[in-house]
């Protein structure tokens, strides 16, 4: 079924995003391009609910419900990802900071005791 190849490749991609390690602005972009995608076609799922039956139909699958859960599952897995993505830099910004800040402290009690001494 072609909606079986389009989920699985849906799924690598997200895979393919967690072993992705940079962040860059064509990054921001296309990710701020996709929301506005998935705005329009919330849009036009809500106005016309029959639409989403036929795609699903063309697809493969028996119902638009079906096909909008779907859709879900993988968006909520990217944005699952993509926060843990994000946490881990966080976490490792946090981590240099208070590297740096000891440094820094201990640099300056160097220098308070070489005063005395």
């Amino acid at each position: 079924m072609l909606s079986q190849w389009i989920l699985a490749l849906a799924l690598v991609l997200v895979g393919l995003y967690l072993l992705k390690a940079r962040k860059s602005a064509s990054q921001q972009a296309i990710r701020r391009l996709f929301i506005i995608v998935a705005l329009i076609a919330g849009f036009v799922a809500v106005l016309f609910p029959n639409y989403t039956t036929l795609v699903a139909s063309y697809l493969g699958i028996g119902r638009g419900a079906d096909l909008l859960l779907y859709a879900f599952v993988v968006f909520a897995l990217f944005y699952v990802v993509h926060q843990y993505r994000r946490q881990l830099w966080q976490e490792k910004v946090t981590t240099d900071l208070a590297r740096a800040l000891t440094l820094a402290q201990a640099e300056i009690e160097d220098l308070k005791d070489s005063r005395k001494g």
